[in-house]
């Protein structure tokens, strides 16, 4: 990560609170770009109006193409700014808004040609990286003009005298507690959010496996935004066998075309809310499950269960469960020894085998099914009928295990 330029702007002032060059990140872009050799980042008012003017503090009632145009992409918190003496050439810089109207802003090192439309690298790691500094130097920009700029100084020299961490210092400086996502600039936030939780639930037997997806789509709407009267959104199920059962809240009209479900909401009551709920087949089982029964002595009954992931199959599971019913007739009495990962419990009077897995799959964030896993469980029955004692296993038409796990949220 390097920095070539650190900032603070005072907006209701108009005028620049701090400004600090790194000279060796500055001359080794110089370098690494000939044709921008003679190009040096403005100051004063040079930086301030084309600044303000692009993230819409000045002339906002004014529209200019070059900034208000719906054809333009928004790249927030990176935004790409027009040097003064030539509108056709920009430098990009990462705004971060903070209290008392100021702005703390850092130009990236960026390895491009200074065209933000030919840009593919808006969003490099650098470019995360000075915004993660960014906004844990938002407590600094609060204090007064004075002491803000020496705590500053104190702060550069002892993790960025050359405008690059390295080593300890950098992860000291990375260790410490990011601001809150509320001081991020505006413009940067996300107005409407999409919420996504899945549940996949299976029933499996010696005749078949079936599977199901269900999922819920929530809606979040920004309480400062200005689209509380009509909002469109497009839902594209590309990747499904077909098109979904879907069930949508009251306020939305939904309209299919093909894979793609145009959503119009209108008369919005609720900031949030499940805007749907859908369900659909999977053609693939994502677990595959084994099961067998031994019946011993005394209404001793073993039992093996093995689950395995599909070798296609992405796993994203934070919650994993698996239900063994006993047929009907016949009930568990207690559990003897169970040897497995997770916890083994009896539920629904004892006439359900209940095996949670929750505590494995969200112990990490890349819990993975790499190897099968097994339950070995031996239990003693205190209602033995017969079916169960003559086959000594389930028939096929009441061998069945129910595994229902959840798909880890994402936005």
């Amino acid at each position: 990560m390097s920095l070539r330029c650190l900032f603070v702007v005072s907006i209701t002032e108009s005028k620049l609170l701090f400004y600090r060059i790194f000279p060796t990140v500055e001359k080794r872009w110089k370098n690494e770009h000939p044709n921008f050799a003679n190009l040096c980042l403005p100051n004063d008012q040079e930086l301030l109006d084309p600044l303000l003017n692009e993230l819409g503090i000045l002339n906002p009632n004014i529209f200019q193409i070059t900034r208000d145009s719906c054809q333009k992409k928004l790249q927030a918190p990176l935004f790409w700014i027009p040097f003064s003496f030539n509108p056709q050439i920009f430098w990009p810089v990462i705004v971060v808004e903070c209290h008392q109207n100021r702005l703390l802003c850092g130009v990236p090192y960026l390895d491009q040609n200074l065209q933000p439309s030919g840009n593919q690298q808006s969003m490099s790691c650098d470019v995360v990286i000075v915004l993660e500094l960014l906004s844990k130097l938002v407590h600094l920009i609060q204090l007064p003009p004075s002491k803000m700029a020496d705590q500053l100084n104190r702060t550069i020299q002892q993790w960025l005298p050359f405008g690059r961490a390295s080593g300890y210092q950098q992860l000291e400086l990375r260790s410490l507690p990011p601001a809150s996502q509320k001081t991020m600039w505006l413009r940067s936030r996300p107005k409407i959010e999409l919420q996504i939780k899945e549940e996949v639930r299976m029933i499996a037997s010696n005749l078949s496996v079936k599977a199901d997806a269900y999922g819920t789509i929530y809606l979040t709407v920004d309480p400062d935004a200005e689209c509380n009267n009509n909002i469109k959104l497009e839902l594209g199920f590309s990747k499904l066998p077909g098109i979904p059962s879907a069930l949508f809240h009251p306020s939305a009209l939904a309209q299919w075309e093909k894979a793609v479900c145009h959503i119009n909401i209108q008369q919005l009551q609720e900031k949030t809310f499940p805007l749907c709920h859908y369900s659909f087949p999977l053609e693939m089982p994502p677990i595959q499950p084994v099961l067998k029964i031994r019946i011993g002595e005394l209404g001793k009954v073993s039992i093996f269960i093995q689950l395995h992931l599909g070798a296609t199959t992405r796993n994203t599971l934070n919650r994993l469960e698996v239900r063994l019913p006993m047929p009907t007739g016949n009930r568990i009495a207690r559990i003897l020894t169970a040897t497995s990962l997770g916890l083994v419990s009896l539920i629904k009077d004892g006439t359900q085998l209940l095996w949670n897995l929750g505590a494995f799959a969200s112990s990490s964030s890349n819990a993975k099914l790499k190897d099968d896993l097994t339950l070995n469980v031996d239990v003693v029955m205190e209602k033995l009928e017969a079916s169960l004692v003559n086959t000594h296993a389930l028939s096929p038409s009441q061998e069945h295990i129910y595994l229902c796990y959840n798909q880890r949220n994402s936005n």
